[in-house]
C-alpha cells in the first residue's frame, strides 16, 4: 500500500505527494543543521508536439524514458520525482549551487544524447530537457518555495532556447 501511495504508476519514481514530503523533510534539516540544498525541475522540451505527432502512449513513454535516465544519472542520496505531466523533480540534499549545475549539466546532456524512444515503425523520437535549479538560500521560508524558484529558473531555460540548464542565481 505505501508503495502504491507514493510511486509514480507511469514512471515507478516518486509521485508528487511523496516528493513534497520528502522536500519538506529536506528543507527542514538543512535549515536545522545548515547544510545546503538544491533543487531541480525539469521539463520535457516541445512534449505537445511528440504528443500532437505521435499520440500519447508515445509521449507516455517518452515520460517514462526520461524518469529511467533520472534514476540512472542521479546519485544514492538524490531523490527523483514526477510533479505531473511531463515535469519532474530532483532533490539534491547537501549540494550547493556548482555542485547542482554540474549534476544538472550531466543530466541534461544524457538526456540530449540518448537514444530516444523506439517506435514500432523503426521511427526514433528523441527528445530533449530544460533544467531549472534553486539552492536554499535565507529568504526561503519553504520547500515550495524553493521548487517555485526552481520553476522560474526551468521557464527561464526554456525562454532562452530549451536544451539547456539555467539557475535562479
Amino acid at each position: 500500500m505505501r508503495k502504491l501511495a507514493t510511486t509514480d504508476a507511469l514512471t515507478n519514481i516518486a509521485n508528487r505527494r511523496h516528493i513534497m514530503d520528502i522536500g519538506n523533510r529536506e528543507f527542514t534539516r538543512a535549515r536545522r543543521y545548515t547544510h545546503s540544498l538544491s533543487v531541480l525541475m525539469l521539463d520535457i522540451d516541445k512534449f505537445k508536439f511528440i504528443n500532437d505527432r505521435w499520440g500519447h502512449p508515445v509521449g507516455d513513454r517518452v515520460i517514462k524514458e526520461l524518469a529511467n535516465l533520472l534514476t540512472i544519472t542521479a546519485r544514492d542520496q538524490d531523490v527523483s520525482g514526477r510533479l505531473g505531466g511531463e515535469e519532474f523533480t530532483v532533490i539534491l540534499p547537501h549540494t550547493d549551487t556548482s555542485g547542482a549545475k554540474i549534476i544538472a549539466e550531466r543530466l541534461r546532456v544524457v538526456v540530449a544524447e540518448a537514444q530516444g524512444v523506439n517506435l514500432d515503425d523503426n521511427t526514433i523520437v528523441r527528445f530533449t530537457a530544460s533544467i531549472g535549479i534553486a539552492t536554499l538560500n535565507v529568504e526561503d521560508t519553504s520547500f515550495d518555495m524553493l521548487l517555485q524558484r526552481a520553476d522560474r529558473a526551468l521557464y527561464k531555460a526554456k525562454e532562452n532556447g530549451r536544451n539547456r540548464v539555467e539557475s535562479d542565481n
